[in-house]
């Protein structure tokens, strides 16, 4: 029998209905969720690896490499797809193996140290006399020239400590989460236009460190040193001192505050302390590309949602919080949903960053690379001073087809504490949806939906190109108490169950998104600041510089 072009049309839509359907969600594949993630876990056995076997995971160094191949081949063996490397330069790597240093004058003692990284090491050991450095200008610092070769300096003022009040550690109560949810109106936008007065600070910040490193070399100092900026004995290695790709012109070491402070006390009550101290450290230039590492599990159709962490750490400990933590709650996300024989709609990407620690930039350059692309700044010091520091990222923004194509991103890098909810980034229309796929795990997360913004991981770098890009609301437990990047980050204060409920809840958000019919909303794409927005900043700005002046002024007045 011929059929008419209606018949035709209804034949064909009737062959459509089972495509459909299997775009919804499973019931049964959210239990099977549950019993991988929870009776079948592997989520443990990843964070060891990557902390106690492989270590540090400093970008560009040889264990970064390792740990890039090593979650390569986990992925292959639960059979992801398209597993790769992804290059972007860097700059040069570096290591160290051990650093030491001891006072000995006036007492004899061991201080504890930390070298910071992209320093050269001492080639033996150095003894000598250590100095304060007191100068925050160029002009400061002249009046120590002839008066610091051969000898320590010290960079920081010491810190005053108080009586400790701080809890060690913390998750959040009932009020505060549900005090999450309310949108703060007064918030600044995360529009990617900074303020200028921030701007400003950032630029005068790096005009004088560059004015100080290269003092240091011409006045041959034999070596700085840094305090660290938690008390209680934690050795704070960060990367405010120096750039990526720039040496440091002399070994520099961190030091604890109470050890710091001693030093500085001895100074003030008029006695020259005397150190030895050697540093055992190299640079790696023989590859200036660091590598993002990526699989996925293929979809039926061209869209694509991602997971991600940053693979990366600082050396100072073996990173368990920042950020195997992360690293092991997406992997195991993605076998989780591997292992129950998922077929999405669309693609399931993960993506393990390298050179967040130095602002982001592996993401970054993923961003740029496959979505949309930003001019970078035409002013040549600026261009040459960390991402981060930039004034803005540039206008206008140039998509790319992907662009089109990625439905969201999801990102964990706030330690090992449970899911709690989720920060929309000011997307307001995707609250229905996190609502819906929450409630599935309702028993497990409180599923807090706050519009509000968070920053300073890798989702801005999707958020910043008008693409969806979320952070999770995590318990902070002790990780910006006792962890961030101090030298006892390592899993030993990592939480099995906190792991599992992580990456099962995270688990279904994924199935969720790869499989419901709809792309989640976006918001509008960002846009510059017109002329009289810019302004109106600017005025903003020069009121808050003029009310810390006037602070300022008042203080010194009542001395």
């Amino acid at each position: 029998m011929k059929l008419n072009k209606l018949q035709q049309a209804l034949a064909v839509a009737a062959l459509l209905v089972p495509v459909l359907v299997s775009a919804k969600p499973d019931p049964e594949v959210i239990n099977a969720i549950r019993d991988q993630g929870f009776n079948h876990s592997q989520v443990m056995q990843t964070l060891h690896h990557l902390t106690d076997k492989i270590g540090p995971r400093l970008t560009n160094s040889p264990k970064m490499r390792e740990a890039s191949l090593w979650t390569m081949e986990r992925m292959k063996s639960w059979g992801l797809a398209n597993v790769h490397q992804e290059a972007f330069e860097f700059g040069r790597g570096w290591t160290y193996d051990k650093a030491s240093m001891d006072l000995t004058f006036p007492r004899r003692t061991s201080l504890h140290t930390i070298p910071l990284a992209w320093t050269p090491g001492t080639n033996g050991t150095v003894e000598a006399e250590v100095v304060m450095l007191d100068a925050v200008t160029e002009a400061e610092l002249a009046k120590y020239k002839g008066k610091i070769k051969g000898k320590v300096v010290m960079l920081n003022e010491p810190m005053d400590t108080e009586e400790p009040r701080r809890e060690v550690s913390k998750r959040y109560s009932a009020a505060e989460l549900n005090e999450m949810r309310a949108f703060n109106i007064k918030a600044p936008a995360n529009d990617g236009n900074t303020p200028p007065d921030s701007v400003e600070a950032r630029r005068k910040f790096s005009r004088f460190n560059d004015a100080r490193e290269a003092f240091l070399k011409t006045e041959g100092a034999a070596g700085a040193l840094f305090r660290s900026s938690w008390d209680g004995g934690l050795v704070r290695v960060m990367g405010q001192n120096h750039r990526v790709g720039k040496t440091f012109p002399v070994p520099g070491l961190m030091l604890p505050v109470e050890h710091y402070n001693m030093l500085a006390r001895t100074i003030e009550n008029g006695i020259t302390p005397k150190i030895t101290f050697s540093v055992d450290a190299r640079f790696h230039d023989e590859d200036v590309n660091a590598h993002n590492t990526l699989g996925e599990i293929p979809g039926s159709g061209p869209e694509v949602v991602m997971l991600g962490a940053h693979l990366d750490s600082w050396h100072g400990a073996t990173g368990g919080v920042d950020n195997a933590a992360g690293v092991a709650i997406t992997m195991e996300a993605i076998r989780i949903l591997k292992a129950v024989g998922v077929n999405p709609k669309r693609t399931v990407r993960l993506g393990l960053w390298s050179g967040e620690e130095q602002g982001l930039v592996g993401s970054a350059a993923y961003v740029e690379e496959h979505f949309a692309s930003r001019p970078k700044p035409t002013d040549p010091k600026e261009r040459a001073l960390p991402r981060w520091m930039w004034s803005n990222p540039g206008w206008p923004i140039t998509v790319k087809p992907e662009h089109e194509k990625l439905s969201l991103y999801f990102n964990v890098d706030n330690g090992s504490g449970k899911l709690r909810g989720i920060y929309t980034q000011g997307n307001a229309a995707a609250r229905a949806s996190f609502a819906d796929w929450f409630g599935q795990v309702s028993d497990l997360s409180d599923g807090v939906i706050t519009n509000n913004s968070t920053g300073s991981t890798d989702h801005a770098s999707f958020d910043q190109v008008g693409l969806p890009g979320f952070q999770f609301i995590q318990d902070p437990l002790d990780y910006f108490t006792r962890l961030h990047h101090t030298h006892v980050d390592s899993s030993d204060h990592v939480l099995p169950d906190d792991m599992k409920q992580a990456a099962v809840v995270l688990a279904t958000l994924v199935y969720n998104a790869a499989t419901t019919e709809a792309r989640l909303p976006r918001k509008p794409m960002p846009t510059e600041h017109t002329a009289e927005e810019k302004q109106a900043e600017k005025l903003k700005a020069d009121k808050r510089v003029r009310s810390k002046d006037r602070k300022a002024l008042g203080e010194l007045s009542s001395r």
